[in-house]
């Protein structure tokens, strides 16, 4: 048999129930739906559908509306034998069988995940890769519940009674079903997918060939990313599938072209096997850039945004960021479970002794707190061990993984600070944010995290920790400040502590005390606010071993000092003057 012989065969093999269907029902008309009358022909058509049926199931010819139709058809024919109070229904409502065939096929095969009808006329228009993505089946999936949808309101119309006169009635159950179909379903079929395929996210497409990826990648473009490119990105690929064609993005929109563009935006020189890998995402693209696996000229920037042109979109990442901007403005402290903090280390980084040191006093309330409830204290002063600045050499990373090229004091610091299960954090404000002194020893725990980086499940980066075992531990922080505000002064250093926290997967804050106008607290006549700090440190100091947890309302409470402007201004001046006796520059001070 020719391809034209089969092609016909099959075309009236898909079309047979459809004809055969409407026939019954001009007979049914005919025959004023006389059961009796009819049994011939429905015997008839019952006979020549199922003969159909089988030879479509044998020849494989996919195509869900013969077998439903077909199906339902055969089951009428049974029942004007078996059930004729049924079989008299099928008589009467012929056509509206043919809907409910018709909804049958569009309704049930994607619950029994099977392919949507629209598939098998759709997959064609589209690149392989395309048609075999998550995308296409989503749209296909919509445009076959508006089918469905369509073809249930079909069955309905048919079977109302518009009138007894048989001759309107006939009419109408025929023509307003057909209006609905053909004035919605085919339009909706035609212009769906292309407004549905800017609509609906992408997912991350595999191709099987260089072809394959170049047919699929224009209708994979995030337009919204190109809405202002006007760039042509030349591909030069050697291997096993040799291609030079190029890719022009413009008014958000991608074409591909087969050949050599004259002056492209940039070009891409690569074998096709890692440009393949590379689009599928199974090499990284960056890694093989830097490795000189692949060339690059022109405009590089083109190249840095490109994989987030044809990438797939993640309404998780978008989330995430949400979830991770609320975190760093409504922060919360963490609280862990009563008793199990055991051990505390206090890393003090002001380079004042404790008699001068506003910070240390708080650290040393806090302590005594600590102490009382039962947990042991180690306490180390930063500026009296041996600390090398940082080098960035990241040996502690690569020749001697968590071990430092320096070795001084930080090694036994480092591991007192990982095994502890509180770390006291204690640095006046210097610039906005911590001493050089603490800022030294923070970036000397590089050792303790691993190079690799990791995504949290706020979508946070971050490299992971190297002694997991050790489980996690909480910190708090003391600063004090001379400046009469908390905001506008601490928003460094606190911000610096928060990230601290967002970025390393053992630790989690527990508390921050920030003391402004600190200078006053020295003076007699504030020794009530003095005293005041001195009892909210301590009773944290307790609560947190005890209760696991630090009451938001005693750090608030340190942060207020209820001075005004012009009173901080007078009473930070008379301090001031009292120290040094710079009486005539004050003189020339501006009040506020």
């Amino acid at each position: 048999m020719n391809k034209t012989m089969k092609k016909l065969l099959i075309s009236v093999l898909k079309y047979l129930p459809f004809i055969a269907l409407t026939i019954l029902s001009i007979l049914s008309g005919v025959f004023l739906y006389d059961i009796e009358k009819l049994r011939i022909p429905v015997i008839v058509i019952g006979s020549l559908l199922s003969i159909n049926l089988i030879i479509v199931i044998i020849l494989q010819i996919n195509d869900y509306f013969v077998y439903g139709i077909s199906v339902i058809a055969i089951l009428g024919s049974i029942f004007v034998f078996t059930i004729p109070s049924v079989g008299q229904l099928y008589i009467e409502n012929v056509i509206a069988s043919i809907y409910l065939g018709l909804f049958s096929v569009t309704f049930f095969p994607p619950i029994f995940k099977l392919k949507p009808f629209t598939y098998s006329f759709s997959e064609g228009d589209f690149p392989v890769a395309i048609a075999k993505s998550k995308k296409f089946l989503k749209i296909n999936l919509i445009i076959n519940y508006i089918w469905a949808i369509l073809f249930a309101g079909a069955f309905f119309l048919t079977i109302i009674k518009y009138s007894n006169e048989l001759a309107i009635q006939l009419p109408l159950s025929i023509i307003l079903p057909i209006i609905i179909l053909t004035g919605i379903g085919i339009p909706a079929t035609i212009k769906l997918p292309t407004i549905l395929m800017d609509k609906i996210p992408n997912d991350q497409m595999k191709f099987s060939s260089i072809k394959e990826l170049f047919e699929a990648q224009p209708l994979g473009l995030n337009k919204e990313l190109a809405k202002d490119l006007d760039i042509v990105m030349q591909f030069l690929l050697t291997g096993e599938e040799p291609t030079e064609g190029y890719l022009t993005i413009k008014n958000s929109i991608c074409t591909y072209t087969s050949g050599v563009h004259p002056s492209p935006s940039t070009t891409i020189k690569a074998t096709s096997e890692l440009w393949l890998g590379i689009s599928n995402n199974e090499i990284s693209g960056s890694k093989a850039f830097i490795n000189k696996e692949y060339e690059v000229e022109g405009d590089m920037s083109i190249l840095m945004e490109f994989s987030n042109l044809f990438s797939p979109t993640k309404k998780e990442k978008v989330k995430a960021k949400a979830r991770v901007t609320l975190k760093n403005v409504d922060f919360k402290y963490s609280t862990v479970s009563p008793g199990t903090i055991k051990k505390v280390v206090v890393f003090d980084g002001g380079p004042r002794n404790k008699k001068l040191s506003k910070t240390s006093f708080m650290v040393d309330k806090f302590i005594e707190g600590v102490e009382v409830a039962g947990a042991e204290v180690e306490y180390f002063k930063l500026k009296d061990y041996d600390i090398n600045d940082c080098v960035g050499c990241y040996t502690c990373w690569t020749k001697t993984p968590g071990k430092c090229i320096f070795e001084d004091d930080m090694s036994t610091l480092r591991m007192k600070y990982r095994e502890a299960d509180l770390i006291v954090f204690a640095s006046p404000l210097y610039i906005f944010s911590v001493t050089g002194i603490l800022k030294r020893f923070l970036d000397r725990l590089i050792p303790l995290l691993k190079p690799y980086m990791v995504v949290d499940e706020l979508g946070v980066t971050m490299h992971p920790d190297r002694y997991p075992e050790l489980g996690k531990h909480g910190f708090v922080v003391f600063s004090a400040a001379g400046f009469p505000d908390l905001k506008h002064n601490f928003d460094g250093l606190i911000s610096t502590f928060k990230l601290f926290e967002l970025h390393n997967q053992s630790l989690h804050m527990m508390g921050g005390f920030y003391l402004p106008n600190a200078e006053t607290i020295v003076q007699p006549i504030f020794s009530d606010r003095k005293n005041l700090i001195a009892d909210l440190c301590r009773k944290s100091g307790e609560q947190i071993i005890k209760e696991g947890k630090i009451t938001p309302s005693f750090m608030d409470k340190i942060a207020d000092h209820s001075f005004t402007a012009e009173r901080f201004q007078e009473e930070a001046n008379y301090f001031w003057e009292a120290l040094d006796g710079k009486a005539s520059y004050l003189k020339e001070v501006p009040k506020l």
